[in-house]
Formats: structure tokens, sequence, C-alpha cells
């Protein structure tokens, strides 16, 4: 199925798969869609490590990232979901 929209992305179908999980963005890539990994959390180094995966998975495929750029970062991947604090 070939439409502009595949023609600007360089895909085989206009599939776009939003995704935190780096290998559902690799295999939608490799299918011929356009996987995008959200990368919000992330530290900088965290983002450097993912990309060089994609990189060496992806098959040179396109791929995007979802990425914030705060004026102030904090790493919150050790933060844990608290029920008993979020919910009375």
């Amino acid at each position: 199925m070939k439409n502009r929209m595949c023609e600007m992305f360089g895909i085989d179908v206009p599939v776009f798969a939003f995704s935190h999980c780096r290998d559902v963005v690799v295999e939608v890539s490799k299918a011929g869609g356009f996987g995008v990994l959200g990368m919000a959390r992330m530290s900088p180094e965290r983002v450097r490590e993912e990309l060089k995966w994609l990189d060496d998975h992806i098959n040179e495929k396109p791929y995007g990232i979802d990425v914030l750029m705060p004026t102030t970062y904090q790493d919150s991947s050790d933060l844990k979901f608290d029920p008993e604090r979020l919910v009375p």
C-alpha cells in the first residue's frame, strides 16, 4: 500500500507504532511500518544505549523517537507505583 505518507517516511505500509518497548519498535519497522520509541523518562545515557541497540537491530529501517526536552532533569526510573499513596 503506497501513499504519500509512505513515500515521505520511506515505509511500506502506513502503520505508526508508538511503544516504550524497543523490541516492538524494531519489529514494526522491519515489517514495513514506522516504529517510534518513547524515551520521555530516560536519562541521556539510557537514550544513547537505546539508540545504539535500535541501530544494531533494525537493519537500517526508518524509526523515530519521542523525547521531551525539559529545562531540568530528575531520573524517575527508580520510582515505584504506590497505590496506598495514590488511592485513599
